[in-house]
């Protein structure tokens, strides 16, 4: 059986993205066509062709004749953002509730105690990998394609959290209280208690005070 290839452009997203991730691209630089065609090796038209979906998705701005620059994500930004995705979340979490199989509730409690080992090992970005693994699990259980798209689309704002503003007793702190959330989203997964993890998770898990953290 052959292996689907993903199209170039989508490496040449990969690339632009994990750069600003990493942080070797920061909120106002901009981003030269050349350099990414040197680096990578590619021709201009992958590269043309992600940045303008990057800027689509919210990473960059497309400025007119002057090319592309790295957007940043403020703090109104990101409460914007947090009052958006609470109610989409939890709606997303009110219809996988009675979906959810065993199987996804044994995955759901193997992520929560693998973000506990990831906050004790100070893992912040492996913890961030996996809370958006389980966050997901549910998400594909919704039933609602439309609902993951707008949900996939918004949580492209997050491509990096600021937790090096604060010291690592801090963050571990911050990740421990996300990490019990999680925990009893898990638990009200298990009491199938659909009414109430929607209401949990759009008003605790995306309690705007939170949005400072995601700041970039």
């Amino acid at each position: 059986m052959e292996t689907l290839r993903r199209p170039l452009k989508d490496h040449v997203y990969d690339y632009i993205s994990s750069r600003i991730d990493a942080g070797e691209l920061s909120a106002g630089d901009r981003v030269s066509e050349q350099a990414i065609c040197d680096a990578m090796g590619v021709s201009r038209t992958p590269v043309r062709e992600a940045l303008i979906q990057l800027a689509s998705d919210g990473y960059l701005d497309n400025l007119p004749r002057r090319g592309f620059r790295v957007r940043g994500f403020d703090q109104q930004n990101a409460v914007e953002v947090f009052e958006i995705m609470g109610p989409l979340d939890g709606q997303a979490a009110y219809l996988a509730c009675p979906l959810l199989t065993d199987e996804d509730i044994m995955q759901l409690k193997f992520l929560v105690g693998s973000m506990d080992l990831a906050i004790q090992g100070g893992l912040i970005r492996k913890y961030d990998d996996i809370q958006r693994d389980f966050h997901l699990t549910y998400f594909n259980r919704c039933g609602n394609d439309r609902l993951r798209d707008m949900i996939s689309q918004l949580e492209r704002c997050f491509i990096k959290r600021d937790y090096e503003t604060v010291d690592q007793e801090t963050a571990c702190k911050l990740l421990n209280k996300a990490n019990s959330e999680h925990a009893h989203i898990l638990e009200l997964f298990e009491a199938r208690d659909a009414t109430a993890v929607r209401d949990y998770v759009r008003d605790v898990h995306w309690n705007t005070e939170n949005a400072q953290f995601t700041v970039w």
